[in-house]
């Protein structure tokens, strides 16, 4: 059993009240009116709402933990908690991974309650599905008992949500029924609903009016956090790419330019926003406090610079949450000095950080846009350069392993020390340590 403690990290933007920044203006109306009209057609409550969000799937503990401090802070706040679920990436719901143990050595294994799906599958009008029984290869077993007891859970409560709509909310309530500290929810919205309201057909016909200008705002916000999103193609036969997405007739989705958007309104076809634009929506009209993780901390920053330039409009703050909470006792997991294994990619360095020669070719790659043959040169002239001092001292700097011995031990070493195990499979007592170190937190 776990005796792990949490360690968790929550930075908060103040207190929450509703409306606080209803003076906002957005496309010609005040945030407050889009607010109004939004969650009335999405079924959220009216008054303060604090939220945060994750695709339909068994939520790790650092997930979990935005999940609790959005419950927390909207009990303290008295406002209504909300859910968005993100129905529109590219993930199977009924998929969890699985640490193993087989004859003492850990592994990890994926585990399909449901029936597998075909590559590149949104969970978006996914049917509901029957639930199976975990068969792990001969040999092995859960790699502890309090993962068999999740599993077991898991399992018991995906049945009992099988007359759920959908698969979507087949596993969300399955995971609210397994966890029920991450709060209950007034509203659960999906953000396959979001470009079907008032304010996402007005983000749309604003895209379709200057796409150009849409896609330079987009490509320029990327300056920001660069791995956000991928960049959008300018000169296609069909215009420029637009940040949304349409399904296709595979269970898939596609992009869309602006030369599809006439065709796809022919047919009434959906259409779903990509990257930030999700956020930008949940943060305007949604939710008053969005409660986002250290990923979403980074990209956030993209979104708000997308929305000033583009809308000319300011985003409400958001409050950052998060935990790692490992499974099991910890391992040491290097199996070579650490300053071996940084020089054998950095040979300048000595181990203890990034070399001042490593910095100036990686700001070099960052600055360049992404996937310009610029950003590749700069990727090369980096790696021929490691290459060069590793050939000038061939006995000072060596690979940071060596035999299939070690490779697996170091791979086994990160299985048990993986921090993204669904917090299902922790025991009760480490979930309950879990809240009570999010609690701790000041408003």
């Amino acid at each position: 059993m776990s005796g792990a403690s949490p360690e968790v990290l929550v930075r908060n933007a103040g207190p929450v009240t509703a409306d606080a920044d209803s003076g906002t203006v957005l496309l010609g109306q005040s945030l407050s009116e889009w607010r109004a009209s939004t969650r009335e057609e999405l079924g959220i409550p009216r008054g303060a709402i604090v939220g945060c969000g994750h695709q339909p799937e068994w939520w790790h503990p650092g997930i979990a933990a935005k999940f609790m401090w959005a419950a927390e802070r909207a009990a303290r706040d008295g406002a209504a908690l909300a859910w968005l679920v993100i129905d529109t990436d590219v993930r199977d719901p009924a998929e969890v991974r699985v640490p193993v143990e087989t004859d003492g050595h850990w592994s990890a294994v994926t585990h399909r309650f449901g029936p597998k799906v075909a590559p590149g599958t949104v969970p978006a009008e996914r049917p509901a599905f029957d639930v199976r029984d975990f068969e792990p290869a001969h040999g092995a077993r859960p790699a502890l008992p309090c993962v068999g007891v999740g599993l077991e859970r898991m399992r018991h409560a995906l049945a009992a949500a099988r007359g759920a709509p959908d698969a979507v909310a087949q596993v969300v309530d399955a995971v609210r029924a397994c966890t029920p500290v991450l709060g209950a929810p007034a509203a659960v919205v999906r953000s396959s609903a979001l470009l079907g309201t008032g304010l996402g057909r007005a983000i749309v016909a604003h895209a379709a009016r200057d796409p150009h200008a849409c896609a330079r705002a987009f490509n320029d916000a990327l300056a920001v956090a660069p791995r956000a999103a991928r960049r959008l193609e300018t000169d296609g036969p069909g215009g420029p790419e637009l940040p949304f997405w349409t399904p296709d007739a595979h269970g898939g989705r596609v992009r869309v330019t602006a030369g599809d958007l006439p065709a796809l309104h022919a047919r009434g076809a959906a259409l779903w926003p990509r990257a930030f634009l999700t956020g930008l929506l949940a943060r305007t009209a949604l939710i008053d406090r969005f409660v986002h993780g250290t990923g979403g901390d980074v990209y956030e920053r993209a979104t708000d610079a997308f929305a000033r330039a583009w809308l000319g409009t300011a985003l409400p703050s958001f409050d950052v949450a998060t935990a790692t909470l490992k499974l099991g006792k910890m391992v040491p997991g290097a199996i070579y000095p650490i300053s071996r294994r940084a020089r054998w990619f950095d040979p300048a360095g000595d181990g203890a950080g990034a070399s001042e020669r490593k910095r100036a070719f990686l700001a070099r790659i960052e600055r360049a846009p992404r996937a310009s043959a610029e950003r590749r040169a700069a990727y090369r002239a980096m790696m021929a350069d490691v290459i060069a001092l590793r050939a000038a001292d061939p006995q000072g700097i060596l690979p940071p392993a060596a035999t299939p011995e070690e490779r697996a031990r170091a791979a086994e070493d990160a299985v048990r020390n993986d921090r993204t195990w669904a917090i299902a499979f922790q025991p009760p007592e480490a979930v309950s340590r879990l809240q009570a170190a999010v609690r701790a937190h000041p408003s």
